[in-house]
């Protein structure tokens, strides 16, 4: 992975054959980053991506192995159980021009990936929440 700082901005690039989570938890954790907003885009040819069931409260994983454009990236970085934490949702077109999405598990990189990272400077943490079975962000304030 490469990256620039731009000013509170962070542009990254992920590399050929790099898995996309799992290289930026690495880096988020060496940086002490405990909040962030991303986007991004690029391809890649394989992509672990979940559904909510809220019946269940269960994630439904799917698998792809296909080379696909990544049209949108979207997610937050917290922290969980002390540990960085990356929430995102990926768009991904097909080549016949369909997308298919859902909550990002992992990105197999082919041939880049690019993200805009805004870091924040107060950490987030998230929490379990037993009425919808996910650990979610803890906010200070309430309306």
């Amino acid at each position: 992975m490469q990256y620039l700082r731009q000013g509170e901005r962070v542009q990254l690039r992920f590399m050929d054959g790099e898995p996309f989570v799992a290289t930026l938890l690495k880096w988020l954790a060496a940086e002490h980053i405990g909040y962030a907003t991303m986007t991004g885009l690029g391809a890649v040819n394989g992509a672990a991506i979940s559904y909510l069931n809220m019946d269940t409260k269960q994630y439904e994983a799917h698998q792809l192995k296909e080379q696909m454009e990544v049209v949108s990236l979207v997610g937050n970085v917290t922290l969980r159980e002390g540990q960085p934490f990356v929430h995102a949702h990926v768009g991904l077109g097909r080549r016949d021009l369909s997308l298919i999405g859902g909550h990002l598990n992992e990105l197999s990189v082919h041939p880049t990936l690019e993200v805009w990272l805004m870091p924040e400077t107060t950490a987030v943490h998230r929490a379990f929440d037993e009425s919808c079975g996910m650990f979610v962000m803890q906010l200070p304030n309430e309306a």
